[in-house]
């Protein structure tokens, strides 16, 4: 029997998850749990958008660079964080297919960024459309809401 093409395989919680000390035992034969998997992939999309490039030693590339660039108009700094945000996790972050990465308009809070990001991830063999937002806050970083 064949093995499965690696763009097919079941992606679970990320590897330095379950090598923490207290993680749940996680079944062989039965597929990650999708909440699991949800938390999981919220959590390693803040930790990769808050790094900056440079900061990691084995992966220089891994993270963002730093966008404190003034001479540029709020809407061009979106669509380069914008891209940024598509690059590093289309790199970086194997569970997420067909990423779509959006600016919205934050009319409440005009100093803040807000990005929506629709993706597809694969759990269990079932393929799940995900959104996430997310918000770069006044003191750069990037948060999950």
């Amino acid at each position: 029997m064949p093995l499965p093409d690696p763009e097919d395989c079941a992606y679970g919680v990320s590897f330095f998850q379950r090598l923490e000390a207290d993680a749940p035992k996680r079944s062989v034969t039965q597929g990650p749990d999708v909440d699991d998997v949800l938390v999981s992939l919220k959590k390693n999309v803040s930790n990769l958008l808050n790094a900056r490039i440079g900061e990691s030693l084995s992966a220089p590339e891994l993270g963002l660079i730093d966008f404190n660039d003034a001479s540029l108009s709020s809407h061009d700094l979106a669509l380069q964080i914008k891209r940024a945000i598509q690059d590093c996790l289309e790199t970086y972050e194997p569970r997420i297919r067909q990423l779509e990465v959006h600016v919205l308009p934050d009319n409440r809070s005009p100093l803040n960024l807000r990005f929506q990001l629709k993706a597809t991830i694969n759990v269990g063999a079932l393929h799940k459309n995900v959104q996430i937002e997310l918000l770069l806050d006044s003191n750069r970083k990037y948060r999950v809401v």
